[in-house]
């Protein structure tokens, strides 16, 4: 059985796994309609939302904290920041983006990427390392409230 552990063999409540996230961009998205401008989800999503993750079928072997609502709403923060830095790579950068691999920073690409990265520091993860989650929150942003969220291009760094 795979489970994450902090370093004091407790489980951790804070790293969310690929599966648990997916999970909980499921319930957001069945729940799009109650959003306000900018995918922002009223206090009274959250909630539901853990236990809605918490309730989820795990891959074989595997398991999960249990999820909050003050967790969810973190994890939905940290996944449409992540959102909007890769809007802005795929905007800004002429570089070539793959939702599984990144930008795959390469020497030829390096100079463009270290342009990007003293812009938005926060982008460093995605050049080797794509993001998942994005078409689904791409659907998202530009679903809700009459797609009044397509991204622009800006972002928060």
């Amino acid at each position: 059985m795979t489970i994450w552990k902090t370093p004091d063999n407790t489980p951790s409540s804070t790293h969310w796994k690929g599966h648990e996230e997916t999970v909980l961009l499921d319930f957001l998205t069945q729940n799009l309609s109650t959003c306000g401008d900018g995918v922002n989800f009223p206090r009274t999503t959250w909630k539901p939302a853990a236990k809605f993750v918490n309730a989820c079928t795990l891959p074989p072997g595997m398991t999960c904290a249990n999820r909050d609502a003050k967790g969810c709403k973190n994890k939905w923060t940290s996944l449409k920041a992540g959102y909007h830095h890769v809007v802005y790579i795929k905007n800004a950068s002429g570089l070539a983006w793959s939702n599984t691999d990144g930008v795959g920073v390469s020497d030829g690409t390096r100079h463009v990427w270290e342009q990007i990265l003293k812009v938005c520091p926060n982008a460093k993860p995605y050049g080797n390392k794509g993001f998942i989650h994005f078409d689904v929150i791409d659907d998202m942003m530009k679903n809700s409230k009459g797609g009044k969220n397509k991204p622009k291009g800006g972002f928060v760094h």
